[in-house]
Order: structure tokens, then sequence, then C-alpha cells
């Protein structure tokens, strides 16, 4: 392999080892894999990355969430709160649909960061993105519709990012979309049931 930029080469082997990991699964990446899959050598490997761990904080903290663009995209042309929320559920099926592989990588990284002390900060890193995500199209919802919610946004967003993550984590088992689709206009029903006009 012709010599490139420690940057350039990292990139190149973090996206090796999560095309390992879409294909067979974190636990399925290896050092060695990952050197195989690139076209690198070991020591390339362990030039760029101290060890397996810092090889797999590196995959987690590149991997982007599930796309918000379709839920943001959907609040574009809704007149009111209801149609807003509900436009939002679509959405969110319409971007776990594109990104199934992604979204799964996000729960593996949770667990296995749940269990392993190096990678604990990928999976917390998540969680936050997670909520902020949430936070900013339910505060985008409440700006464009004109109203307030009966509980705190901060508190919102973390509920409804909960009941979002176990919707789509039933998906990725089942892959049943009706049902998908079914649960996030359940959850499209709840934040309207909490808004208050102004």
């Amino acid at each position: 392999m012709s010599r490139m930029p420690v940057e350039e080469r990292r990139a190149q082997l973090i996206d090796a080892g999560l095309r390992i990991a879409a294909r067979d699964g974190v636990e399925a990446v290896t050092i060695r894999g990952v050197a195989a899959e690139a076209g690198a050598s070991l020591g390339v490997v362990h030039y760029c990355f101290a060890d397996k761990d810092d090889l797999l904080v590196a995959m987690g903290l590149s991997m982007a969430l599930v796309s918000s663009d379709p839920v943001r995209d959907a609040l574009l042309a809704a007149p009111d709160i209801y149609a807003l929320a509900h436009a939002g559920a679509d959405g969110l099926l319409e971007g776990l649909l594109a990104r199934r592989h992604m979204r799964l990588l996000t729960f593996e990284f949770a667990t296995t960061g749940a269990r392993n002390r190096a990678l604990r900060p990928v999976a917390q890193t998540h969680l936050d993105q997670t909520w902020t995500m949430t936070y900013d199209i339910l505060d985008r919802i409440r700006e464009i519709a004109g109203v307030t919610y009966d509980i705190p946004l901060d508190r919102l967003a973390r509920n409804v990012a909960a009941w979002i993550d176990g919707v789509e984590l039933s998906w990725l088992v089942e892959q049943d979309d009706d049902a998908a689709r079914a649960a996030f206009h359940d959850i499209a029903d709840y934040v309207v049931s909490l808004a208050v006009k102004k």
C-alpha cells in the first residue's frame, strides 16, 4: 500500500472496522480482521491505534446517528401540532428504514459500552446525541406550533428518545414496518397530548 497521512489511514481503518461491524457485529472486529479488510499490514493498524479498544472507540465516535433529516424535512409543511408530530413520526420510520445497519451498530456500541469501560464514553456520547437531537426536534415542533409542553422539555426529550429507541430495537428484531409506524404515531399522540397553546 502507498504511504498516506496518519489521519487518512486512520479514517480508512475506521471505515474497514465499520464494514466488519455492520456485516458481522461489533464483537467480530479484530485488529487482524481490520488490517485484512483495509488491505493494510498489522503494523499499520498498530501504528494508528494502540489496541482494539482504541480502534472501537474511534469507530463509535465516527458514527452518525440515524439521520434526523427526514424528521426535520417533514416538519416544513405541517400546519399544526397534530400534523407536525405525525409528520415527524413518518420521518422517524423513513430514517430508520434508510439507516438500518448503522442504527443496529449504535445499539451494539451502547450495549458493549455498558460492559466495556473503554467504550462507555462512546455509549454516553451516543445517548447525549440522541437526547439533543430529540430535544431540538421537539423544540422546533413547539416553536412552529406556538405551544408549550406540560412537562419540562429536557424530560420530555429523554422520555421520547427512550420510547423511540424501544420501537427501533423492536423493529430491528421483528422487521415489522406497520408495528413501528403505529408505535411512532403513538409517540406523536403522546407529544400532542402534552402540548398547551401559548
